[in-house]
């Protein structure tokens, strides 16, 4: 995206990133303890708290960059795995409280926490900017974000119901799998949301392929929008298919986890180094 860019003082925000992952990787470590009956107690579930005061510490951090930059946290590959991280673990908080179904906590917060990590890697630092490109790209690109974060936490959630499906097959019910949730709800989600991921990544895919046509450099490019396209028509496939109930829920889980690999691509594209 082009910018232009102050020559005001930078401020670098790294350690308060590591801070943010050291709190998610304290939420997976209560998690899988209360998991193993490690854990003293088992209310309040530490974990999952630890999970939505790491998620309000992130969200005060990315509010203080976009008011101090005056700008919106996507300008670097750090800013967006930020970004990324704080949408996956806010779906996953969504999920908890509107429909009482919790992926898990401790695989939240460990993608939450990798995520950061990779923000602190690439370094996080704030800088006025102001910004030439026209304000329903800003559209394009928390859309796309947006359908990221629910493919992943689909990912996540499709992940956990194969493992379940596998326990209830080979009639294993401990360990890992004793906290796993039923599968008749992870297959009503997973459909929910992928339902939402088509209506993100097409609204993003109109406003990138307009944007194409319009023939401005640096901003859409023609990779992104194939790999962008795949992923979404493999989401319609299987959204349609399964609603239709011409899918099973094990192969719609598993459908699930393949057209996360060309919007892995596509969002790889869509860093601002990789433009």
């Amino acid at each position: 995206m082009p910018v232009f860019i102050s020559n005001a003082e930078r401020i670098p925000l790294d350690g308060l990133v590591y801070t943010s992952a050291l709190v998610f990787s304290l939420g997976v470590l209560a998690s899988v303890l209360k998991n193993k009956g490690l854990w003293l107690t088992k209310d309040p579930d530490w974990g999952l708290w630890i999970l939505r005061a790491g998620w309000f510490l992130l969200s005060g951090l990315l509010a203080y960059m976009g008011l101090a930059g005056n700008s919106l946290p996507i300008n670097s590959p750090g800013e967006i795995f930020l970004t990324l991280g704080w949408g996956i673990a806010g779906v996953a908080i969504f999920l908890e409280l509107v429909f009482n179904h919790r992926l898990p906590t401790w695989a939240i917060s460990a993608l939450t926490s990798v995520c950061l990590l990779l923000a602190a890697i690439q370094k996080i630092e704030i800088q006025n900017q102001h910004f030439a490109y026209k304000p329903i790209i800003l559209i394009h690109v928390g859309s796309a974000i947006f359908a990221y974060c629910i493919l992943a936490a689909q990912a996540l959630n499709a992940f956990a119901y194969l493992l379940q499906d596998h326990a209830l097959a080979k009639r294993q019910f401990g360990g890992i799998y004793s906290f796993l949730p039923a599968l008749v709800p992870m297959d009503r989600i997973g459909t929910q949301l992928m339902g939402v991921a088509v209506w993100m990544l097409g609204l993003s895919l109109i406003i990138g392929a307009v944007d194409w046509f319009q023939n401005i450099p640096n901003i859409v490019t023609i990779p992104k929008l194939i790999l962008s396209l795949i992923t979404w028509v493999g989401c319609l496939i299987l959204l349609i298919q399964r609603r239709r109930n011409h899918l099973s829920g094990a192969a719609f889980a598993r459908g699930s986890l393949y057209v996360l690999i060309p919007a892995l691509l596509a969002l790889g594209l869509s860093l601002p180094s990789a433009k």
